[in-house]
């Protein structure tokens, strides 16, 4: 019998089933489309049902939210999940929740070759700790710690930390969200949405400079891929934009290493590394992470790595549920 992966983001979910080393189905869905997780897993089992593939011995959900024993919520979805009344309900014997980050650092085990793209050679230090943090719809960050012959992944919430600007730059950002939110964390700026607020900040900083189409782009919510290419044609101000969003994801991505003192390596996931993978190598991104003061040369020995592979939180999951089963 298969077992059940998935990794469910505030943009898309997707699952699969797999035996052994052959996966037999997967599906990506738009996570919006559905009230409810158990709606997009009643779809996905009708599919499944239909081509012939029945019950699964085991199963690992990666949910981009808190995990609080059986239950989650994801952050940027009206979704609420019950281990055990899915299990219940679609007779999986043995079924787990993870946060997503969690997913993503169990999948590091499973890449290889052009999945890493080394940002900083570093020296890692045999079963050192290890960071993991990702921009994507919001900003994930997760803690590998050696146990026995594996890493084993703690769950952070750490995206949400207050946010703390290093220059006179990101003072006048933190000042202007300010005067509309009580509160600022990391996760308002590094993240999808976040890249649109940064455009939305500079377009208010440098008035009259700002393209018509890109705020056209994001009031229909399609800001940051248009902020990506209208950057990549000359566009100054979309420029500005990109450079202060990898500068504040480089010092945060700085201050996670240097909370768990990551001698194993830092991993730089989620779904906009990839697309941005250039201008995080660029040098601004890495100049960032080290400006750390004293610290600046202990955070220089690190390796560093982007991570390409956007199914590794799905072969993370599929990893976990592996384990599950008997």
């Amino acid at each position: 019998m298969p077992i059940l992966a998935g990794d469910i983001g505030g943009t898309k979910t997707l699952l699969q089933l797999k035996e052994a080393d052959e996966v037999l189905f997967e599906r990506r869905f738009d996570s919006a489309a559905f009230d409810t997780f158990d709606a997009l897993l009643a779809a996905f089992f009708e599919q499944t049902a239909s081509m012939g593939l029945g019950e699964v011995r085991a199963g690992c959900i990666g949910v981009a939210g808190p995990v609080t024993g059986r239950l989650a919520r994801v952050t940027h979805l009206p979704w609420q999940l019950d281990a055990d009344a899915l299990a219940a309900r679609f007779g999986i014997p043995r079924l787990q929740l993870i946060n997503d980050f969690q997913a993503v650092g169990y999948g590091l085990e499973t890449l290889a070759g052009d999945d890493l793209k080394v940002l900083q050679p570093g020296q890692a230090r045999a079963g050192a700790p290890r960071a993991l943090i990702g921009a994507g719809t919001g900003l994930g960050e997760g803690i590998l710690v050696r146990r026995e012959d594996h890493y084993e992944v703690l769950a952070s919430e750490g995206g949400h930390v207050d946010f703390a600007p290093t220059d006179e730059h990101q003072r006048a950002l933190l000042a202007w969200l300010s005067e509309c939110q009580p509160r600022v964390s990391y996760e308002h700026i590094v993240s999808g949405p976040g890249l649109e607020t940064l455009y939305r900040f500079h377009a208010a900083q440098f008035a009259g400079q700002a393209s018509a189409p890109l705020l056209a782009a994001l009031e229909r919510g399609k800001g940051a891929a248009a902020i990506s290419q209208a950057a990549g044609q000359g566009d100054d101000l979309a420029a500005q934009t990109l450079d202060m969003f990898v500068k504040i994801y480089g010092a945060q991505a700085g201050n996670l290493a240097l909370t768990c003192l990551a001698a194993g390596g830092v991993y730089i996931a989620g779904g906009i590394a990839p697309r941005m993978a250039e201008r995080l190598s660029s040098g601004v991104f890495m100049a960032a992470f080290r400006d750390k003061g004293r610290m600046g040369e202990l955070v220089a020995q690190y390796p560093v790595y982007l991570v390409m592979n956007p199914r590794v939180g799905l072969q993370g999951a599929a990893e976990v549920a592996a384990r599950l089963s008997p």
